[in-house]
């Protein structure tokens, strides 16, 4: 059970706290790439600069679903960017799907607040 202060109460099998959670950018910095808390790619991986991909969780892809660019974390997810990244480069322009992990399953109330990410 996690209570806060005005007294909300939120329940769950377990509670996992995620912080610091900030994408080293600082690279990119002047290469024309556009950056918000991350490299800001589409939903085939390419950046604001013709011929430049990202992958991994330093940059938040478009979601057309949710109209906004968004970070996805985890090793399914970030191993799923390197190989979506290769194809794209090589000619496909396959969009990112993400990766569900079988095992665990993380939800939240969408009330998330950082000055360095969200969730929603």
């Amino acid at each position: 059970r996690v209570l806060f202060r005005d007294g909300t109460e939120l329940y769950g099998d377990v509670v996992m706290p995620f912080f610091g959670l900030s994408p080293s950018v600082e690279f990119m910095l002047g290469s024309g790439v556009d950056i918000e808390r991350g490299l800001l790619v589409d939903p085939a991986l390419r950046t604001t600069t013709e011929g430049i991909y990202a992958a991994g969780d330093v940059c938040q892809i478009w979601s057309d679903a949710e109209r906004r660019y968004r970070f996805y974390y985890g090793w399914k997810n970030v191993r799923a960017m390197g190989d979506l990244a290769a194809r794209n480069i090589t000619g496909s322009s396959d969009p990112w799907v993400p990766a569900q992990d079988e095992k665990l399953h993380i939800s939240g109330d969408g009330k998330i607040q950082s000055p360095f990410w969200e969730y929603a």
